[in-house]
This record gives structure tokens, sequence and C-alpha cells, in this order.
């Protein structure tokens, strides 16, 4: 259910959501990964981020940001999963995701910027960014790897960490649309006051 909409992207909530403010944010137009992203897309995506980041810090809270470009079903669709987290879960969070990772022959690496995802090119990887100003994660994935058991990887973790395993999986978390569609307009009456105001790409024709 969408949350806001901008002229190259949208925010939504996430389907079987961990918490009840857990969203995504993605491109309009279909791209692969953040990789693919073109500068309009990229630059509009980045307010969005700072506009959540503000909205949950008004509730005490960090904003977890995480990518997967894992190729499942032929394909792989470009969105940043994006949860709110209070601070004191954050350093459970990284060791979790560490520690999975290296149970499945994952090296994240801490980057400092963009360019270093950029690099991966089209090959399969996983990124985290623990908490607000905090430096990303990167992890190259063997294209080889079964992914189906890498795509929760991330999910699992925080879950633990948050002391909620039980909405470790997705589909268990999933409601009624009745109750999705009051979770939406929760988080769109909390986040009103920090949309952005995005000019409309039709205004200088």
């Amino acid at each position: 259910l969408i949350v806001s909409v901008g002229n190259h992207s949208y925010v939504a909530l996430a389907k079987g959501p961990l918490v009840p403010d857990h969203l995504v944010l993605l491109p309009i137009e279909h791209v692969n990964s953040s990789v693919s992203l073109t500068a309009e897309q990229r630059a509009e995506m980045k307010i969005f981020e700072e506009a959540l980041r503000k909205c949950f810090m008004k509730d005490g809270n960090e904003m977890l940001l995480w990518e997967r470009h894992l190729v499942t079903k032929g394909v792989s669709h470009m969105h940043y999963q994006i949860l709110p987290v209070a601070p004191r879960f954050i350093e459970q969070a990284l060791e979790n995701v560490m520690g999975a990772g290296k149970r499945n022959n994952l090296d994240f690496q801490k980057i400092n910027d963009e360019s270093e995802v950029k690099s991966m090119g089209d090959s399969p990887f996983i990124r985290i960014r623990f908490g607000n100003d905090q430096p990303s994660y990167l992890a190259r994935v063997d294209p080889h790897a079964e992914m189906k058991f890498l795509f929760p990887l991330i999910r699992r973790s925080i879950a633990d960490a948050i002391g909620q395993p039980g909405r470790a999986n997705w589909k268990r978390c999933l409601t009624d649309k009745k109750d999705e569609t009051r979770l939406a307009d929760a988080v769109k009456a909390k986040f009103e006051k920090f949309e952005p105001a995005i000019d409309d790409d039709d205004d200088d024709e």
C-alpha cells in the first residue's frame, strides 16, 4: 500500500511488515539494483530517505536500510527495505548480520562511498546501513549460491535482534486488506509532517 509518491520513486508499506512502520522505497520504473538507478531516481530516493530518517527520529528510532540484489525466479527488483529500530538494538543487529554472513560465506565489508556499490556491476550483493549517519556494509554474493536461502538473512537477523524471532518470515506477518489499510493510513499520518515537497517534472513544460 502506497505511503508517498514522487516523480521517480515511491514509498510503500512492506508486505508482511516486521514492525508497523516497516517500509519499502523503490523506483517507479524497474531497475535490477541501485547500481542501475538513474541520477534522477537516486537523487529523489535520497530525499525520501532523509525524510523517513527524520520521521523515525521523532519517535526516538534509528533507520535501518538494506538492499538485496539477489536474482530469484530469473529477476531482481530493486528496492530498499527501511525499518525504524530503537538505538539499543543496533549493536545486536550488526552482530547478528555479521554472524549470519560468516555462516553463509558472506564477507560484509564497511564501505564509505556509493561508488563501491556501483563497482559491483551486475554481480549479486547484499548491503545494509545500521542506523542514522552510519557506514554501510556490503557483501558480494557468489552468483552460484542458493539465493532463496540468502534472501531472508537480513530480516531474520534483525527480527532476532529486536526480540521478534516469530516475525522473521514475512509470510507469517501477512494481514487482511483492512488491517493493511489501517497500518498504511497510520504511517501516512505520521509521515505527513515530513513528506518532501517534490516538484512535478511536468511543471517545466
